[in-house]
This record gives C-alpha cells, sequence and structure tokens, in this order.
C-alpha cells in the first residue's frame, strides 16, 4: 500500500444548522444550501492553497502546507458563514500525518476531529501545536481559551480560539443516542424551576432555559468571567440536564461538599442544588443560581 507522512496543518470544517434547515424549508431547499456552503467552504480551501480530502456527511476535511494558510482560510470561512443559515464548528491542528488510500489518517487527524467536535457553532478551537507552528504575527490574532481534556486523550491540551468571546450557543440540543422501548412506561413528568436574584424560570419536557451574559438567554448573568452563551438547562426522557458548552466552565453543587466542575460536558441534575457559573461557589464574587427538580 502506496503511504507517505506529511506534516502538514489539518482544518475540519463541521456544518451544524441543517436538521432544522431540513424540517423549516424542506429536503430539497435544504439540501441546496448545505450543497452551497460546503461548496463555498472547499473554493475558499482551495483558494488558500489548501488541499481538500474528503467530505463526510456536512463537514469538510483539507490539508495547508503552511498554517498560515489555514488560519487565513478558516477566518474568511468564519467571516462567510455569518451571512448563512448555516454554522460551523472548526478544528485546527498541526503534525504528522499518513496519507494513503485518497485519505488522511493518524492521531493528528483524531485531535483535530475533537477540536471540531468540542467547538461552539460559530467557533473555531486551534491546538498548542498549530499556535506553535504560527508566525509572531499570527499568534497575535488568537486567544488562549484553557487547557481542555479529550475523550481517548490522557494529557491536557492547551486550546486556542479566534476572537473575544465564545461563539452563539446552538438552539438545539439533542438527547445523545437514547433508545427508547415504546412499550415501556412513559418518563416520570419533571419540573425545573431556576431562580437567579430576581429572575425566575421553569422547563419541562422537551423545554429549555439558557443562561449567560448575553441579553438574548432566558436568564442573564452580567459579569465578565460569564461566557454570553453559557449553559442550557434542558429536561428530556424525564431527566434534568445542565449542557455546559462555555470557556471558564460551570461549577454545580448537588449537595453539601459535592461540588463538582464541568466544562464543555452534559451533566445530570437530581433534587436541588446550586450553579455558579465561572467561579467557585464560595467565592464572595460568586453568581449562584438555585434550581429545583418538582413532580409533575
Amino acid at each position: 500500500m502506496d503511504q507517505e507522512r506529511l506534516l502538514t496543518a489539518v482544518l475540519l470544517a463541521d456544518v451544524v444548522g441543517s436538521v432544522p434547515l431540513y424540517e423549516n424549508i424542506g429536503d430539497d431547499a435544504a439540501l441546496r444550501q448545505v450543497s452551497d456552503c460546503l461548496d463555498a467552504i472547499r473554493e475558499i480551501v482551495a483558494q488558500h492553497g489548501g488541499d481538500f480530502i474528503h467530505s463526510k456527511g456536512d463537514d469538510v476535511l483539507s490539508l495547508f502546507e503552511r498554517p498560515e494558510a489555514a488560519l487565513r482560510a478558516v477566518c474568511q470561512i468564519d467571516g462567510q458563514l455569518a451571512k448563512e443559515p448555516l454554522n460551523a464548528r472548526i478544528g485546527l491542528h498541526f503534525g504528522t500525518v499518513i496519507r494513503a488510500r485518497g485519505a488522511v489518517f493518524g492521531d493528528v487527524v483524531n485531535v483535530t476531529a475533537r477540536l471540531s467536535t468540542t467547538a461552539n457553532p460559530g467557533e473555531v478551537l486551534i491546538s498548542q501545536s498549530f499556535f506553535e507552528a504560527l508566525s509572531a504575527g499570527s499568534r497575535s490574532t488568537l486567544r488562549l481559551l484553557d487547557k481542555m481534556a479529550f475523550k481517548g486523550k490522557q494529557e491536557l491540551f492547551d486550546v486556542y480560539t479566534l476572537g473575544s468571546d465564545d461563539g452563539p450557543l446552538s438552539a438545539h440540543v439533542a438527547s445523545r443516542g437514547t433508545v427508547v422501548d415504546r412499550r415501556s412506561a412513559p418518563p416520570p413528568q419533571i419540573n425545573l424551576v431556576i431562580r437567579y436574584e430576581g429572575q425566575l424560570r421553569s422547563c419541562r419536557n422537551n423545554e429549555s432555559v439558557t443562561i449567560g451574559r448575553s441579553p438574548e438567554c432566558d436568564i442573564v448573568v452580567q459579569r465578565p468571567w460569564v461566557s454570553r452563551h453559557h449553559a442550557t438547562f434542558t429536561i428530556s426522557s424525564g431527566k434534568a440536564r445542565l449542557v455546559e458548552r462555555s470557556s471558564s466552565g460551570t461549577f454545580v453543587s448537588m449537595g453539601p461538599g459535592h461540588e463538582v466542575f464541568v466544562r464543555r460536558e452534559d451533566i445530570v441534575l437530581f433534587g436541588s442544588g446550586v450553579i455558579s457559573p465561572g467561579r467557585r461557589s464560595s467565592l464572595g464574587d460568586a453568581q449562584i443560581l438555585h434550581y429545583e427538580i418538582v413532580s409533575g
């Protein structure tokens, strides 16, 4: 089998937003918009000297000899999609890949996929190795987000991003592969009540409540360490969850002495407790939200 090893920048752009598009405008019109979006990404990749590898579903995988070219392509893709109903989660990584059978393989490809999956819609996540491969001028356009752990990897990764804050939170919160036995009893009906200062919100099954610094959120927490779209409370299949998508993370307490830290992951909530976006709840400036799960 012919193969070659390449030291390269890897770009993975995963288009999101197609599910509601198919639902709202129909299959044919949605397919045209998704195809146009993917074509636009491929065209931008080619303009900046990138080598398009393949598309699987709604994503585009490409290689770049020069990291600066990949970064310029990403900035143009970001600007282009800002005008479209669709958006993308983008990952950028740099390292050695194996090219064979018209595809690319290796740990670098896997980490790029993790970066893309972890990104919010409209956000670019960039690895430390990609950052170090850039010139000093290009590095100055990036912002260190934090250290992150990726599924299947033991070490923590320094992750960078573009811009001054994280992108918009996807309005669609999907249950993760839950299989429902239609012969079983229906899930219990619960109500999740959230209180913060003078704000009160509640949600039931298949509803959600967003929290963040943005005025668009259901519960607005005006603190600089709180992301514009920080997290979402949701109820699905009779379970209450906190869907955490911020850069600073959230502290969750479901009992005395049981505070846990979550960032860019889901956590199932039980009983009653408090959450503190971006700060430990014991700190004086922490912004405490109280939640309670009630039956019926």
